[in-house]
C-alpha cells in the first residue's frame, strides 16, 4: 500500500522525467531499419544458397533473431514512436511485420490499448497475465496441462504461439473492423507467397522443398515466437511484479513500475533486440522510441534506484522464477506454485 501511494503522488513527476526522451527521428529509425531488412533477407538468401544443412540451419536462425528485430521497429510504429510521420510508421509497420505474420492493426488494438491501457489488470491485460489458484482449479485438466506448459521454462513460445499469435494476432475475432480483415489478407498473401517461392526455389535448385520451408519459413517463425514469448514473459514477470483484480486499487497503483522490468541478460544479448528489455521507462511513456529507450531507463533508474532496479537475468534465474511465479493471488499480492496449491488442495479450492 505504501508503494501504491508513493508512486500515485509520483505519477506526474515521472512521466515529466522522460517525456524529453520521445523524440522520432528519421535520422536514426531508417538506418535501424535498412540495418534489420538487410539482416533478414541476406540470412533468407543464405538459407537457399549456402550448401549443406548446418550452414542453412545457422542462417535460418539468424532470420529469426533478424524477424524479433524487426518486430521491435514495427511495435514502435504502432506506437507511433519510430519516426515523426505517422503515414510513414504505418507503412514501415506493416512491412516489417510481414516476417513475424502480426497484423498491424489487430497488435494496435490488442497490445496499445488494452496491455498498456490496463497493464497489470487481470481481465483486461492481455500479457501473460497469471490464473488465481481458484481461477486454475477451475479449469479442465487438459486447460491446466496447457496453462502449465505455458509457465515452463520451455513454454513460452508456446504459449505467444497460441494464445497471442494464433488467437489475437494473425485473423481478426468478434468486433471486427475492415482495417483488420485487410491486415489479415496482407499477412496471409505475404506467407502464401513466402512459402510458394521457397518450393519454387527448391525445385528449380534440386533442393528439398521440406528443407527449405522448414528452414527458411517455419524455423525463423519458430525462433520468433520463442524469443517474444521469452521476452514478453520477463517484461511482466517475477517474485516483485504485482497484478490486481480490482480496478479502483489498479488505478491508484498508477503507473504500476511493480508489473514492468528493465532486465538485462548475459553476454548483454538484450542488445540484440533494439532495447526492448528497457521496459519500465517505455511504459510510461509509450512515446520513446527504441534507439532512445536504454537513456530513458538510466535516467528513471538513476532517479529511483530503489524502485526500479536493472534487473539482471540469467539462464538459472529464468528457470527459478518460471518455478515461483505461477499462480498469483490478487488478495494478498502473493504469487503461488502449484506444488504449493496441491499440497492443500480442500483449502485452496474453498478460498
Amino acid at each position: 500500500m505504501e508503494d501504491t501511494v508513493y508512486w500515485s503522488q509520483q505519477r506526474k513527476a515521472v512521466r515529466a522525467l522522460l517525456r524529453p526522451f520521445a523524440r522520432p527521428d528519421f535520422s536514426r529509425a531508417l538506418p535501424l531499419l535498412l540495418l534489420d531488412l538487410g539482416l533478414y533477407i541476406g540470412a533468407m538468401v543464405a538459407v537457399v544458397m549456402l550448401p549443406g544443412a548446418g550452414w542453412k540451419l545457422l542462417a535460418s536462425i539468424v532470420a529469426g533473431i533478424a524477424i524479433a528485430r524487426l518486430f521491435v521497429l514495427g511495435h514502435d510504429a504502432c506506437h507511433q514512436a519510430l519516426t515523426p510521420s505517422r503515414r510513414a510508421n504505418a507503412w514501415i509497420g506493416r512491412l516489417v511485420f510481414l516476417p513475424s505474420l502480426t497484423c498491424y492493426s489487430l497488435w494496435g488494438a490488442g497490445h496499445n490499448l488494452a496491455h498498456h491501457g490496463f497493464t497489470g489488470l487481470r481481465g483486461q491485460d492481455m500479457a501473460w497475465a497469471p490464473l488465481s489458484p481458484e481461477a486454475y482449479l477451475a479449469q479442465s485438466r487438459g486447460a491446466r496441462w496447457l496453462y502449465r506448459a505455458y509457465r515452463s521454462w520451455w513454454g513460452a513460445g508456446l504459449y505467444y504461439g497460441h494464445d497471442i499469435w494464433w488467437r489475437q494476432q494473425f485473423f481478426p475475432r468478434g468486433k471486427v473492423r475492415r482495417i483488420f480483415t485487410l491486415d489479415s489478407w496482407l499477412v496471409t498473401i505475404f506467407l502464401a507467397t513466402e512459402i510458394g517461392s521457397l518450393a519454387w526455389i527448391a525445385h528449380a535448385s534440386g533442393q528439398s522443398p521440406w528443407l527449405l520451408i522448414g528452414l527458411g519459413a517455419a524455423l525463423p517463425f519458430a525462433v520468433w515466437l520463442w524469443m517474444a514469448g521469452f521476452v514478453f514473459y520477463l517484461h511482466h514477470t517475477d517474485e516483485t511484479a504485482r497484478w490486481f483484480d480490482d480496478p479502483v486499487e489498479w488505478r491508484a497503483a498508477q503507473p504500476n513500475l511493480d508489473g514492468t522490468h528493465g532486465t538485462r541478460l548475459p553476454l548483454r544479448l538484450d542488445l540484440l533486440l533494439h532495447h526492448a528489455l528497457e521496459h519500465t521507462a517505455h511504459h510510461v511513456n509509450p512515446a520513446i522510441p527504441c534507439y532512445r529507450l536504454a537513456a530513458a531507463q538510466r535516467a528513471l533508474e538513476a532517479a529511483y534506484p530503489a524502485a526500479v532496479p536493472m534487473r539482471p537475468v540469467s539462464w538459472r534465474r529464468y528457470v527459478a522464477i518460471t518455478r515461483t511465479c505461477q499462480l498469483y493471488d490478487s488478495r494478498d499480492h502473493r504469487w503461488v506454485t502449484f506444488a504449493e496449491l496441491e499440497s492443500v488442495p480442500v483449502a485452496a479450492g474453498s478460498r
